[in-house]
């Protein structure tokens, strides 16, 4: 292959990547956003309410951490993966074109 071709799926294949990275990241904040909504809700709902039972409150906040401490989880491994890829393509597309050259 020439090495125009493969500047330009490195490039191509970049911006590919560039804008999946971009979608998650909208993606992410908007249902960080939600749910971080939800939860103060939740909270102001329950935190005045008599009729809910403290062990209640305490499995709800549990569980309510938890889940935030998992989607920031989540967000770092989608993130490391997206700069594994690239760096894959890097090495694949170093590799190729030190191929052509010989």
């Amino acid at each position: 292959m020439d090495s125009k071709i493969i500047d330009s799926n490195r490039k191509i294949f970049s911006q590919f990547i560039d804008f999946q990275k971009n979608m998650f990241e909208n993606s992410y904040a908007m249902i960080n956003n939600i749910q971080e909504q939800g939860e103060q809700l939740f909270n102001k709902s329950i935190e005045k309410n008599p009729l809910v039972p403290n062990d209640t409150i305490k499995v709800c906040t549990y569980w309510m951490d938890f889940i935030k401490k998992n989607r920031k989880n989540y967000k770092s491994y989608v993130d490391t993966n997206f700069v594994k890829v690239k760096d894959i393509f890097q090495i694949n597309e170093s590799e190729d074109s030190s191929n052509i050259k010989k």
